[in-house]
């Protein structure tokens, strides 16, 4: 398989399978990731994919019908297979040329389209009709399409998602958390919700209009040179360090950054893991910056007794506004007045959602016991939990 990046031919990946080895050599001098720098030395990688390409495989939902389908076609389904499959498909900063098979071409259908109709099986129609070009990553059921919009008259990539029985309402606790996120000023892509609620819709980030160009972009699992088995393991701290190390604007991103902790914690956000987190770059690696917030839900209203996806101060455990303002002084280089402001900006910006939820789930009734359950959980946020740190919040709240 050929690697490009940036257009521009890079090396080629292949597998050996008698030893379960992943290979990656260059052939010309454009290097394909951050921890990946051009060198005439092979880069392997025993049982899993190499993190930069693992980044992008299915999970969950999509995982299982991409295996389904490659056994039937191919007899077989193994890590290899399965990215040959859907790299054929993939648009970005790295892209990919297999013997396997061609690229199907991109249909397209309307954004107003996916936003206003109101069949209750219109994601399982986007999920056969697009399945072959969904290259993302997630346990979540979703599906990647090229929409168009009337608004700006361009054509993208969207990520589309849906939920399962087990977790009703997830597209609406997303869209109030991504709300909340926007109201803080942490920047986020455009999203939506569809008028049946079913639907939770993000621009895709990733694509430079001006320039008609990617940008690179690395989870921060890549760039810890994990996979995405290990997207649980390491620390709030270590993502900080890591910023601080890679980001051409660091003062401008530790802020950002500390931000989303923070509302990650009052949001009750328990998957707020290594592959939630990433950096873009362009023009050759010289520009980095921390990419925008995606992937934010309240986990708590499903799995009381959930926790924080990483450690902060060595633990797993809801922290207090004090542990958290010491978090951003001692790792985002913040003074304590500034951290204060960031941490009381927060606190505006979940009672601004707060209020947005509690005009929604009035008017509408088959919101109302879910909304309900969620208010009391930023209440305890934004009250028992200022004060004082909590392992869960299943004593009493829900």
């Amino acid at each position: 398989m050929i690697v490009l990046a940036d257009k521009k031919e890079a090396g080629e990946l292949t597998y050996e399978k008698e030893s379960h080895t992943f290979i990656f050599n260059y052939t010309h001098d454009h290097a394909i990731s951050l921890t990946m720098p051009y060198r005439k030395k092979s880069y392997l990688s025993r049982y899993h994919l190499h993190p930069i390409f693992d980044m992008n495989m299915p999970e969950g939902y999509l995982f299982e019908l991409f295996k389904n389908l490659l056994i039937k076609t191919y007899g077989e389904m193994d890590e290899f297979t399965l990215f040959s499959h859907i790299s054929k498909n993939m648009e970005g900063y790295l892209t990919y040329r297999s013997e396997r098979s061609s690229s199907s071409p991109a249909e397209m259908i309307e954004l107003d389209t996916i936003l206003h109709d109101q069949d209750q099986g219109i994601f399982g129609r986007l999920v056969k009709q697009f399945l072959e070009r969904s290259a993302i990553s997630g346990v979540q059921p979703k599906v990647l399409a090229p929409l168009h919009d009337k608004a700006t008259l361009s054509t993208k990539e969207y990520i589309i998602k849906s939920f399962s029985d087990e977790f009703p309402h997830l597209a609406e606790n997303e869209f109030f958390c991504m709300k909340a996120l926007s109201y803080a000023g942490i920047p986020v892509p455009r999203f939506w919700l569809s008028d049946n609620k079913k639907l939770f819709i993000m621009e895709k980030f990733t694509y430079a209009k001006e320039k008609d160009r990617f940008y690179g972009f690395e989870e921060f699992c890549v760039l810890f040179g994990y996979n995405k088995e290990k997207k649980y393991r390491g620390s709030y701290e270590q993502i900080a360090k890591a910023i601080t190390k890679i980001s051409t604007q660091r003062e401008e991103d530790l802020r950002t950054f500390f931000k989303m902790v923070i509302m990650t914690f009052l949001l009750k956000n328990g998957d707020g893991h290594l592959k939630n987190y990433g950096i873009l770059y362009r023009d050759s690696f010289q520009e980095r910056f921390l990419a925008p917030a995606y992937d934010v839900v309240n986990t708590c209203i499903y799995l009381p007794k959930d926790k924080p996806a990483l450690t902060l101060h060595g633990k797993k455990v809801w922290l207090n506004r004090q542990e958290l303002l010491t978090f951003g002084t001692a790792y985002c280089l913040l003074s304590p007045k500034e951290s204060e402001a960031l941490f009381d900006l927060c606190i505006d910006a979940v009672t601004a959602m707060y209020h947005d939820m509690e005009k929604y789930l009035q008017e509408t009734p088959s919101f109302e016991t879910f909304g309900k359950a969620f208010l009391k959980i930023l209440d305890f946020s934004l009250q028992k939990n200022l004060t004082q740190s909590y392992k869960d919040i299943s004593d009493g709240i829900l």
